[in-house]
């Protein structure tokens, strides 16, 4: 909405300047276009640069997960790939029926700019059950006017998503 309320500015301050002949008047009214003008551009950079408008906003969720080996093993285990310096694939069961592990939080090769804002580990912990708790943090507007004002269509506002696996003390963790 910011580009239209810009757009009409200026070709308000060009009415202005060309259609009022009371010279004191025209030089007043045009002044106070441009200035609402560069008002409006400015607070555009400042949302573009900054954020203006905008506040961090995180926020978590956990899913349990489950073991690789069959329900009746003693012990429970995942399998984890390391890549690059401090990601992971990780290999788990989504549901304790499940009959295959599948892998999870691999790269996406066709959105590698989504990828990489996202990234994966785990870590043993003093949990019962294994999750996996994930921390999504994104710009979100403080208000209906700044929303009204920036929002563009279809943008994405994430910042990062980071997954980590928790897991049992007892749990074995399979490198691949």
């Amino acid at each position: 909405m910011i580009i239209w309320i810009i757009l009409i500015l200026v070709i308000l301050t060009g009415v202005a300047f060309f259609a009022i002949n009371n010279s004191a008047l025209r030089w007043l009214v045009s002044g106070i276009m441009v200035l609402l003008t560069a008002a409006a551009v400015i607070a555009l950079a400042m949302n573009m640069h900054s954020h203006f408008g905008m506040e961090k906003q995180t926020v978590t969720s956990t899913k349990q997960v489950y073991s690789i080996l069959p329900a009746q093993s003693p012990i429970g285990a995942v399998a984890a790939k390391k890549i690059g310096s401090n990601d992971y694939v990780l290999v788990y069961k989504d549901h304790a029926n499940d009959a295959k592990p599948e892998t999870h939080f691999a790269p996406d090769q066709k959105h590698i700019v989504e990828t990489v804002k996202k990234s994966a580990g785990y870590k043993q912990t003093d949990v019962s059950n294994a999750q996996v708790v994930t921390k999504t943090t994104r710009w979100v507007y403080k208000n209906n006017m700044t929303k009204w004002l920036f929002q563009q269509k279809n943008e994405d506002n994430i910042i990062s998503v980071r997954h980590t696996l928790e897991i049992p003390q007892n749990w074995l963790v399979k490198s691949l």
